[in-house]
């Protein structure tokens, strides 16, 4: 196993130690070994969670969202969401309450990319568009079905020299530039203990939704997810990606680390005791805070440039947080864009 590098960012009141993990599977494996080598203050901190833990699972709770674990071992080997039953009743919500958002995102802010043609010699020429009006040459009207199959391929070959009454035949992608950027997002994962289970759905939900509309437009997006407290002024963060630039999205792996509470709530808390413990600290027996706007405040001294989603545990609030990042990277993409002239677009 590859131990991944600490890093550290020393601010004027705060101090952020973070570790970077290129998939869920680093991740997992780094809480496995960390997990072993905890110090004393931090094994303890540990049993007595899942001493907790075990008790909330026998009077019954939501806290781990539904369905409900029935022991602690259910606990123990989660690793895929559980709550894809829930999309039925929740997706259909979130879709019902982002359509007026979107619709204005892609009449006003980020159209999809349409077809035009142009008689610039700009683009990809279509042979198919030429071919409705294409002249000289033709094949007799008493033609047989193989001379005028030798036409169609001598002209496909361009063995003869003929024209088309279609000027316009080089095709263009309007509204979608090639040197549009990428986009990097942090999501900023978990929820304070007043955050009903099911409500963390909404954020990784919304995402996927931002992730959606984006790459249709030609973006290319790479998702990573942070989990991390605060605690002495120090903020301690794992930045997990779950999606590269190049990858589709799994919304399996996006969902269990940024909105399913049976694995933030035990594995992810185990990993904010190893993340200190990685970092020689011993976290309180609280493990820290979650502070409002933590996961902008880090991404901002990390000076990735990137967009933060952060907590939304409403569908309001979900649908507003991807508004407010495409119309802020429309804002991007628009300042890095040549300029293309009027005779380009023909």
């Amino acid at each position: 196993m590859i131990v991944p590098l600490a890093h550290n960012i020393p601010q004027e009141n705060i101090t952020y130690n973070y570790l970077e993990m290129d998939n869920v599977s680093a991740f997992n494996r780094f809480i496995n070994k960390e997990g072993l080598q905890l110090n004393y203050s931090n094994a303890h901190t540990w049993e007595n969670y899942k001493i907790s833990a075990d008790l909330k699972i026998q009077k019954g709770t939501d806290w781990y969202g539904k369905p409900a674990p029935t022991k602690l071992e259910d606990l123990e080997r989660h690793s895929r969401f559980l709550g894809m039953h829930l999309l039925k009743e929740i997706q259909p919500k979130l879709e019902k309450k982002m359509q007026p958002y979107l619709q204005y995102l892609s009449n006003n802010v980020m159209p999809l990319p349409k077809v035009a043609y142009n008689d610039k010699h700009l683009g990809m020429f279509s042979f198919d568009r030429a071919a409705l009006a294409l002249y000289q040459h033709p094949p007799t009207k008493g033609a047989t079905p193989l001379e005028q199959t030798t036409s169609q391929l001598k002209i496909e070959l361009d063995k003869l020299d003929i024209a088309s009454r279609v000027k316009r035949v080089f095709a263009y992608f309007k509204n979608k530039e090639t040197s549009l950027p990428s986009i990097r997002i942090y999501l900023m994962a978990g929820a304070n203990a007043n955050v009903q289970g099911n409500e963390m759905l909404y954020v990784g939900l919304a995402c996927a939704e931002l992730v959606t509309f984006l790459e249709i437009r030609g973006v290319a997006v790479e998702v990573n997810v942070l989990i991390g407290t605060s605690f002495d002024e120090i903020v301690n963060v794992a930045i997990v990606r779950v999606k590269r630039f190049q990858d589709a999205l799994d919304k399996n792996q996006l969902l269990l680390m940024s909105s399913d509470s049976r694995y933030f709530r035990y594995r992810g808390f185990k990993a904010l005791i190893c993340l200190s413990n990685h970092f020689g600290l011993t976290i309180p027996s609280g493990l820290g805070r979650l502070e409002h706007k933590m996961g902008q405040n880090f991404v901002n001294a990390l000076g990735t440039n990137g967009f933060v989603f952060e907590q939304s545990y409403s569908l309001e609030n979900a649908a507003k947080e991807v508004t407010r990042i495409i119309e802020e990277y429309s804002q991007v993409a628009n300042r890095q864009q040549p300029q293309v002239t009027r005779s380009e677009k023909g």
